[in-house]
């Protein structure tokens, strides 16, 4: 009977073995499996979902910026400033508006003379002519240089001063003819001496630096006055 008992005892103790081998597997697994979810796995994860937002949000802001430098750099090479369409329009706009450029009467387009002799009241008067011999029109602005020269072609006393306004600028045509007025005294209304009479007069135009003559007609100046107009319009009096 003893033996049966020892038997009977091992068998049990046998087959509680497995038991308690299957009730420490499911707690080890247990344990092994909370401190899994407590703090490996669910620290990786919430540090994984976190880290991939933020990976996600710095893609995202990169990308946008990238963009938005992307959106900057084609608008600004897709609309640069064309100032040379603006310059050459200025520049039509003024060429349109700009005066035409006058053209000066030289010596080779004019021809001088003089005009009638107007005497009266004690005072001579002696237009000098210049006509427009040229096939272009051009321009007199202002008073010629004017002296007077014996046969010889020495001059006669000091060249004539400038008397009254500059007038206007004279056009002239092809055949035009402008005029600057000579003036002096009759004899006898001044004590002062008449000068010689004059066998030529030389006349610069005005802004010209060559001279140019004509024949005086025994012009003469008395009374110390000799002047000069500035050239106007016509063939004078």
């Amino acid at each position: 009977m003893a033996q049966r008992h020892g038997t009977a005892a091992r068998r049990t103790t046998t087959r509680s073995r497995p038991l308690v081998l299957s009730a420490l597997l499911i707690g080890a697994l247990a344990t092994a499996t909370g401190c899994g979810t407590d703090s490996g796995a669910g620290a990786w994860t919430r540090s994984d979902t976190s880290g991939a937002a933020h990976t996600s949000d710095a893609a995202d802001s990169s990308d946008t910026s990238r963009a938005s430098d992307s959106s900057d750099a084609s608008q600004g090479a897709a609309a640069p400033r064309d100032h040379s369409a603006p310059s050459r329009a200025r520049s039509a706009t003024d060429s349109a508006a700009a005066p035409a450029v006058r053209r000066i009467c030289s010596t080779q387009a004019l021809k001088l003379t003089v005009g009638r002799k107007d005497v009266g009241a004690g005072n001579v008067y002696l237009p000098l002519v210049l006509t427009n011999t040229s096939t272009s029109a051009c321009t007199l602005t202002g008073f010629p240089g004017v002296s007077l020269l014996d046969a010889d072609g020495a001059l006669i006393g000091a060249p004539a001063v400038r008397r009254g306004p500059s007038h206007s600028t004279v056009s002239l045509p092809p055949g035009g003819r402008a005029s600057a007025v000579l003036h002096t005294l009759n004899e006898g209304v001044s004590d002062t001496p008449c000068w010689k009479p004059a066998a030529a007069i030389r006349a610069y135009p005005p802004d010209s630096l060559r001279a140019m003559k004509t024949a005086a007609h025994s012009f003469r100046v008395c009374g110390g006055v000799f002047d000069v107009e500035a050239v106007r319009s016509g063939a004078g009096t």
